[in-house]
């Protein structure tokens, strides 16, 4: 017998999208377990009508509310393999198929890195460096942890962990609307403040060639933190690194609109962790 998958979906206040995500997830998972942090509109409502098992869990940090989750479906389903969805995400048809496929001979990885395809503004983002994006979004628990990050969090990963790689393509769509949008990205750019200003206080940890070479995620930050955090002017130089070097421009409005967002994202981080280090921000 191939071995169950437990989708997980963190929510709060996603009624616009969590029907999608559920009934996406449930065309391959065995059972569907959202975690809420305290949703004032329909979403527990409407998730529970579709089967999900909903769990009530206060928010700390997402790498903590993950990490709970994990535990909580291990409590209840023992070794199963854990399939990590957001609420403004879908799986696409061929991503389905692919993992239907997968259902007996999953065993043979402890993880899979999927790519996932955004929208944006109504279109599919293509260039700018969002064409692709490799996440490890299928893993078998018990194996790996989310790493204390308060976004952006991270699933870490120990050596010589199995590593899969599905084609299938993991949808994403970061619109669902402008006020949601800028009011997510004002929190996060908040929480990556503090996330980089308690990185510089604690030190950079060591992270390993053979661990940048593997994860792509780590590969990232990897040039993030040692390249990217310590050149001047990165506002400006993230627009022209999303819309010209990786060829923005060509995705038409919304390619531009989304290099000005990224931006003004990269904007508030140094503004807000100026305040931080100076004791000005909660």
């Amino acid at each position: 017998m191939s071995t169950p998958i437990v989708g997980c979906i963190l929510t709060l206040d996603e009624e616009r999208t969590i029907a999608r995500a559920v009934s996406s997830l449930a065309r391959v998972a065995d059972r569907i377990v959202v975690v809420d942090s305290g949703s004032t509109d329909g979403t527990t409502r409407l998730a529970r009508e579709l089967g999900a098992i909903v769990l009530e869990h206060p928010f700390t940090t997402y790498a903590e509310q993950r990490n709970w989750a994990l535990e909580q479906i291990v409590e209840r389903f023992g070794q199963v393999y854990v399939f990590t969805l957001d609420a403004d995400e879908w799986l696409s048809d061929g991503l389905v198929a692919e993992l239907d496929a997968l259902r007996d001979r999953i065993d043979a990885h402890d993880l899979y890195l999927i790519p996932l395809r955004r929208r944006f503004d109504g279109r599919i983002l293509r260039f700018g460096g969002f064409g692709r994006t490799w996440l490890v979004r299928l893993h078998r628990a018990g194996t790996a942890r989310f790493e204390g990050r308060e976004v952006n969090e991270h699933l870490a990963v120990p050596a010589g962990t199995s590593t899969g790689r599905l084609t299938g393509w993991l949808e994403h769509d970061d619109v669902a609307s402008w006020e949601d949008y800028i009011d997510k990205h004002n929190r996060y750019s908040t929480l990556e403040a503090r996330a980089r200003v308690e990185q510089r206080r604690r030190g950079e940890p060591a992270i390993t060639v053979r661990t940048v070479l593997r994860d792509p995620t780590m590969r990232r930050r990897f040039l993030r933190q040692r390249i990217w955090d310590r050149l001047p002017a990165r506002p400006a130089l993230r627009f022209v690194q999303v819309y010209v070097a990786f060829g923005g421009f060509l995705d038409g409005r919304p390619g531009f609109r989304r290099a000005l967002f990224e931006a003004w994202q990269e904007m508030c981080i140094d503004l807000k962790a100026e305040r931080l280090e100076r004791g000005a921000l909660p």
